[in-house]
């Protein structure tokens, strides 16, 4: 066997090692405490004449089997495909009873955590933040070790957000503005030209295309008449 043991599979679940013991012992297994966990479900082993170093004389229905790092995967099957053909994955599984994530041996952090990460490390408005942040939990991509800027970029441009650009001002420092410098000038947030872009209208909250034109009639104070005023986001 090769690669570190990380989990094991038992009774059609991988679990983490902690969970894999109270698993065998929920089975009447006896498993002794106070040991590593390796050395505990080998000696279990011994005690019902299972051969813990040949997987293959034994069911893991039965007894836990190793799960090694070499073996951890998970596919995302949500990931939206860039290119025909790519297969979604992470090298790494989670346990099905605590939910630990078996190589980095920790769980995710909660949405509101991950809010917070996607913010600072990529520099979102918050309200963008969480929207991304829930785009990627749903994606399968709940934990900072296997996201990368690509996906967060992707997230980024399902949602209505302000555009914003990066313009040299001539002072010390990037500043961000809120109108394309040149044609095709990528978006700060989403590295989508503004045409891409989807607003929402701050009068009647309908979200409405950068390249479409969207206007409601109001009424100017202190006249009867109406005149039509076009909004932006």
């Amino acid at each position: 066997m090769t690669g570190g043991i990380v989990g094991y599979s038992y009774q059609a679940e991988n679990l983490c090692p902690s969970c894999t013991v109270k698993a065998m012992r929920a089975n009447g297994i006896t498993v002794q405490r106070g040991k590593a966990h390796e050395d505990a479900i080998r000696k279990a082993a011994e005690k019902i004449g299972v051969d813990f170093d040949d997987e293959h004389s034994y069911d893991s229905g039965s007894f836990p089997k190793p799960v090694t790092d070499q073996q951890c995967e998970t596919e995302l099957t949500e990931v939206p495909d860039g290119e025909p053909g790519v297969r979604h994955a992470i090298s790494d599984e989670r346990c099905t009873g605590c939910g630990m994530w078996l190589k980095l041996g920790e769980k995710s952090p909660t949405e509101a955590g991950l809010t917070r990460w996607v913010c600072g490390e990529y520099e979102l408005p918050k309200d963008l933040a969480r929207d991304v942040a829930g785009q990627l939990r749903e994606w399968g991509l709940s934990h900072k070790e296997f996201i990368d800027e690509d996906n967060v970029r992707q997230a980024a441009a399902m949602f209505p957000h302000d555009y914003a650009t990066v313009h040299l001002s001539g002072q010390p420092g990037l500043g961000l503005m809120p109108t394309p410098e040149y044609d095709g000038d990528p978006c700060f947030y989403c590295c989508q030209p503004w045409e891409k872009h989807v607003f929402v209208c701050v009068i009647c909250g309908a979200d409405v295309p950068a390249d479409i034109k969207h206007s409601h009639p109001v009424q100017v104070k202190g006249q009867i008449k109406f005149r039509e005023a076009r909004t932006t986001a």
